[in-house]
């Protein structure tokens, strides 16, 4: 790290354990090495302590992630800088490209309305609790879903979706194999899920999300993993949401089918993620200043 880093190093904040072991044995070896080190948070709530490899800056995408942050760590929170994720810069130049083939394919194929994408978290069970929750209401509005399962879903591999949706006849085409640029030129009506980053990518081409947060399913699993239960996105009504089984049969079919809903919660999500505006120079400027110690 010395000889090839130079001034600075910048680490993420991944939830795996593979990458929470790259990034701890990193962070300790630059702050024994007295190195400036900076973290960029993935997603609200990702950034951890780390004994002897503390940040000296976090960048978070919020205010309620900086929030977030200072309520978890107090008096040991590291400073905390507010940027949009740069991550999402390839879409925010696209966006508007995306929305308009996104829109062309909705209008030229009716069936486009019957579609709706599946995506899904680590946890089976979790998987499992809400996919059974939500296949009622996908079957009496006669839907067909886009099935994308997450790649550390060891339950994907077993095949246990497959009798599910033969179990209420709800059609399905699983696209797990596919990149989610792929997923989502397809064009699906919403974006169903937990709380997957691809509801986010899915803001971009003007695609709705419904967030399924059940509290034995994937409402308390955020807020084990991330310390809220409500995504941000949602309490900036960016994204609909759901805690309660009883609420799929009304949120399901406004999230589908009303217009004025659906372009206020892309209206929103723009506001939160700033699709207008690249994230990436303001994201350097501030870890310029910070590896020269002027910020």
């Amino acid at each position: 790290m010395r000889t090839r880093i130079g001034r600075a190093l910048i680490v993420g904040t991944s939830d795996s354990a593979r990458g929470r072991r790259v990034e701890t044995a990193a962070r300790r070896a630059a702050v024994q090495l007295k190195m400036p080190l900076a973290a960029i948070e993935d997603f609200p709530g990702n950034y951890f302590a780390v004994p002897d490899g503390d940040a000296g800056l976090v960048v978070v995408e919020s205010e309620f992630a900086r929030a977030l942050n200072a309520g978890k760590f107090g008096a040991r929170c590291p400073p905390i800088a507010i940027v949009p994720p740069a991550r999402y810069d390839p879409y925010r130049a696209r966006h508007s490209q995306l929305r308009r083939a996104t829109a062309t394919r909705w209008k030229q194929n009716a069936a486009a309305g019957r579609f709706v994408l599946w995506a899904g978290q680590p946890e089976t069970a979790d998987a499992l609790c809400t996919l059974r929750a939500l296949m009622p209401v996908l079957a009496e509005m006669k839907l067909e879903a886009l099935f994308k399962a997450h790649p550390r879903d060891a339950g994907y591999r077993e095949g246990v979706y497959p009798p599910l949706f033969a179990e209420f006849a709800v059609p399905y085409r699983d696209i797990t194999p596919l990149p989610v640029e792929d997923a989502l030129a397809l064009a699906p009506r919403l974006v169903i899920t937990q709380f997957s980053s691809v509801a986010i990518e899915a803001g971009f081409y003007g695609i709705p999300s419904l967030h399924v947060l059940l509290a034995n399913a994937g409402g308390a699993r955020l807020a084990q993993k991330k310390g809220y239960a409500i995504p941000p996105l949602c309490l900036a009504q960016g994204a609909a949401c759901v805690t309660e089984e009883t609420m799929l049969s009304t949120m399901l079919p406004r999230a589908l089918r009303d217009e004025e809903f659906r372009a206020k919660l892309i209206g929103c999500f723009d506001d939160y993620f700033r699709t207008a505006e690249q994230a990436t120079p303001p994201l350097l400027e501030r870890l310029t200043a910070f590896a020269s110690g002027s910020g």
